[in-house]
């Protein structure tokens, strides 16, 4: 029962903060304060976005959309964290286009008023590969872009980028979209026990317990953060902790269903913010017996 009950106001401060962000993209996209909106960019008195078409691919298109905030203002990973919400791309129409693949750098953790948020301050150099069906034949595309934006207040700006009307890249704009590719954190091998994982009931709350392999994980790649997901929306993490032995962490699984529902650790996704980087695991292993 107070686990029950535990989840509901869980969910409830989800809803709360859904309907306030919904709220304020009304008002914003409503009204003059909107900012000065035009295809493929948008300015304000905090924000600058550019949408720029970088060089074609083997298989499509490089854009990439060039975010300069004013100081203290930041904006969201893919996967937000406790609050906020991730960056939303509804293709509206399109022509040869097959799948959008963004190509999200290292974020930052902050942690402000007793929350955890995954982003980026002051720039963001956002690259996206646009895959075409047929790579000989020309690809278009219009999409509404939703991000939020947040300083002391949170505010989320919709506006719209079209393939066709996307400006060059010059030398200089390229060498800041490698760096930012560069900065894509690296995918360590399915096959490499690097993560042991258990999870384990203290009180009414399941814990993923996940231990690091100091092998790799060692003073050359001393982890400062960590990010868990799940590949299902009905399950998430929250409370991570790094444990005594530096090279542990805890995390607190909630659920939209019942605590005591299966947890698939080939579904879990580690995102570690190291000294030399980021990386990234799918999967854990269980601990041997």
């Amino acid at each position: 029962m107070h686990s029950n009950y535990i989840l509901i106001i869980i969910l409830i401060k989800k809803l709360i903060n859904i309907s306030l962000l919904f709220i304020i993209t009304f008002i914003y996209t409503s009204s003059d304060l909107f900012g000065n909106q035009k295809i493929n960019s948008f300015k304000n008195d905090f924000l600058d976005i550019s949408f720029i078409n970088a060089r074609d691919t083997k298989q499509g298109d490089l854009f990439a959309l060039f975010i300069k905030m004013k100081k203290n203002w930041k904006t969201y990973w893919r996967y937000p964290g406790d609050s906020g919400f991730a960056p939303e791309f509804k293709i509206l129409s399109s022509k040869n286009l097959k799948k959008i693949e963004i190509s999200w750098p290292t974020p930052k953790v902050f942690y402000e008023n007793g929350t955890t948020i995954n982003g980026y301050k002051n720039d963001l150099i956002l690259p996206i590969f646009f895959i075409k069906n047929n790579p000989a034949d020309q690809m278009e595309f219009e999409i509404e872009l939703t991000m939020g934006f947040c300083d002391d207040i949170c505010i989320p700006i919709k506006f719209m980028i079209i393939s066709k009307y996307a400006l060059k890249t010059s030398e200089k704009q390229n060498k800041t979209i490698s760096n930012s590719l560069n900065n894509i954190p690296k995918e360590l091998s399915t096959s490499k026990s690097l993560v042991i994982c258990d999870v384990n009931k203290i009180g009414s709350k399941m814990i993923l317990i996940s231990k690091f392999s100091n092998n790799f994980f060692s003073k050359k790649n001393k982890i400062d953060n960590l990010v868990i997901e799940y590949k299902d929306v009905s399950v998430w993490f929250s409370e991570i902790n790094k444990m005594s032995n530096n090279l542990g962490y805890t995390a607190e699984i909630n659920s939209i269903e019942d605590k005591n529902f299966f947890l698939d650790k080939s579904k879990i996704k580690y995102t570690i913010i190291t000294n030399s980087g980021g990386f990234q695991k799918s999967g854990c292993t269980s601990p041997k017996n």
